[in-house]
């Protein structure tokens, strides 16, 4: 049969660390020193005995190489956590990725953490892009909260960042956030022309870039225009063929003589003429005038 054990009402200094670190082992959240001194209140402990007790313990698990956790103050309370330089093996362990934000999310959460309160408006704004799937995203994962609604002309939703964004970015509080100017800093290339220089021939050497063969070019430049001079030669073989097999048919023209009776009488003297002129019957001239006379 278990046995609950009495709340002592006064606690020696090691008993006190010793309390503190099970309730922060066995905490899910970081808990802050507030929900630490009501835990603690019926047993007469004032926040600077927690203080003390809490720092007693960091400095306890930091300064022990054998031990892999260490106790950090994130999103403005205290957890254990595992120490950075045991990442490699952490990683071995065969538990479920937490999912990655996209570049979107990321770029949205940005600007909601160093310009918060912020509206949708002022974020599509920045973006250029329409932000609301993305907002839906950072509000089902705890990253961002709706703080209230705006004076503005429809009062629009304001966001901000929670707690959990704090924890989930080893914060303490926003204050840690790094600076514009840090991360301009962090861009800007250091060191003398010649350190450039050193490290661009470094880079040179351990991942050189592939040789070009111009010959093996050429060659296929000229391999490729044969090929476009092949082709043009079948088209054109091609278009004879089908002038061969489709030719067109010429339209003739004929001549329509007009209405005007003089030009009428002109045509039929000419073809009289060439009639006359034309005609190998020896009897062509009497006929010739006989329709001369009656004309």
């Amino acid at each position: 049969m278990e046995t609950t054990t009495a709340i002592p009402t006064s606690l020696s200094n090691e008993e006190l660390a010793s309390a503190i670190e099970a309730i922060i082992f066995v905490a899910e959240e970081p808990i802050n020193q507030k929900a630490l001194v009501l835990l603690f209140a019926e047993a007469g402990v004032q926040k600077a005995d927690i203080m003390t007790a809490l720092e007693d313990i960091r400095n306890r698990y930091a300064s022990d190489p054998a031990r892999g956790i260490e106790l950090r103050e994130v999103a403005g309370g205290f957890q254990f956590r595992t120490k950075a330089n045991l990442a490699a093996w952490i990683q071995k362990l065969n538990v479920p990725k937490p999912t990655k934000l996209s570049q979107p999310s990321l770029e949205t959460l940005a600007i909601i953490a160093y310009r918060q309160p912020v509206m949708r408006s002022e974020l599509e704004s920045i973006r250029g892009v329409d932000s609301g799937q993305v907002l839906k995203t950072l509000l089902e994962r705890d990253l961002i909260k709706i703080m209230g609604r705006s004076d503005d002309p429809g009062n629009p939703l304001i966001y901000a960042t929670t707690e959990k964004f704090l924890s989930v970015f080893n914060l303490k509080t926003l204050a840690e956030l790094p600076s514009l100017k840090d991360v301009e800093e962090l861009e800007r290339p250091t060191g003398t022309a010649g350190d450039v220089q050193a490290a661009q021939a470094t880079l040179a050497e351990e991942f050189p870039l592939p040789q070009v063969d111009e010959t093996a070019i050429a060659a296929r430049e000229t391999a490729d225009t044969e090929v476009l001079g092949e082709l043009e030669e079948q088209i054109r073989d091609l278009r004879k063929l089908e002038r061969v097999i489709f030719p067109r048919e010429e339209t003739a023209v004929i001549a329509v003589p007009g209405k005007d009776a003089n030009a009428q009488d002109d045509t039929n003297t000419a073809e009289g003429e060439t009639l006359a002129l034309t005609s190998e019957d020896p009897g062509a001239d009497s006929a010739s005038e006989d329709f001369s006379s009656r004309n």
